[in-house]
């Protein structure tokens, strides 16, 4: 074969080798242009799409809390007819501790209810000191009726002197918390005027009625009083 030939043929070769090398740097640059346009255009901010997404989970949680059905919040009123109920069982017990807790459960609760039931214990237990915790609870009514007050009355006669001095205390509170010329005020002192010059009134206590009934008079009177 000519030497010009070979010449020829390794002079197609090479150009056909050199073709091929440009076009794989063509093709190289291409696809790495393309993927710079892809990741200019997609957006890739998570954070931002977390920091949108979280006030709406905080909403989210603070509607379910307002919005709980009303069957799930406590009913007090349930509350109260369920200890006043446990405490009118107790009641029943012949241990006097017992009694006593129910005692001033009730006091807890002041009502018709629980203010009858405490009238009856201040009359009828055989312990003196359920009777004295019954004097005390009743502290706790805001207007007291008349069977309540006469019940009092009746208390300042007790064998104990507990009970008769915490009968003597509730009528006490129970006339700072009224206006001077109510029924239910006129009828107290009326009524400690009587306790106070009955006989039947130990000595001390006749004293501390009588102590109560000045802290009672208004100031006009003590002024009208004659100095001794």
């Amino acid at each position: 074969m000519p030497i010009s030939r070979i010449l020829l043929i390794t002079l197609l070769i090479s150009s056909v080798i050199v073709a091929a090398v440009f076009y794989n740097l063509e093709t190289e640059q291409t696809e790495d242009e393309s993927q710079e346009a892809v990741t200019q255009t997609v957006p890739s901010p998570k954070a931002d799409t977390v920091a949108t997404t979280t006030p709406a989970k905080a909403t989210t949680h603070s509607m379910d809390v307002d919005s709980l059905p009303p069957d799930e919040m406590l009913d007090d009123e349930q509350i109260e007819k369920e200890q006043i109920a446990e405490a009118m069982t107790q009641l029943g017990s012949a241990n006097d501790e017992e009694r006593i807790e129910a005692v001033e459960q009730l006091g807890a609760y002041p009502s018709p209810e629980t203010e009858a039931t405490l009238g009856q214990l201040l009359v009828t237990d055989a312990n003196a000191e359920v009777r004295n915790a019954a004097a005390l609870s009743l502290g706790s009514l805001d207007a007291p009726s008349d069977a309540t007050i006469a019940t009092l009355m009746s208390a300042l006669e007790d064998q104990s002197e507990d009970v008769r001095f915490s009968a003597l205390s509730t009528l006490e509170d129970f006339m700072l918390g009224m206006e001077d010329d109510s029924p239910s005020h006129q009828r107290i002192q009326d009524g400690l005027k009587l306790k106070a010059a009955s006989r039947t009134i130990p000595d001390d206590l006749r004293e501390s009625i009588n102590e109560v009934l000045k802290d009672q008079q208004s100031p006009i009177a003590q002024e009208a009083e004659p100095d001794n």
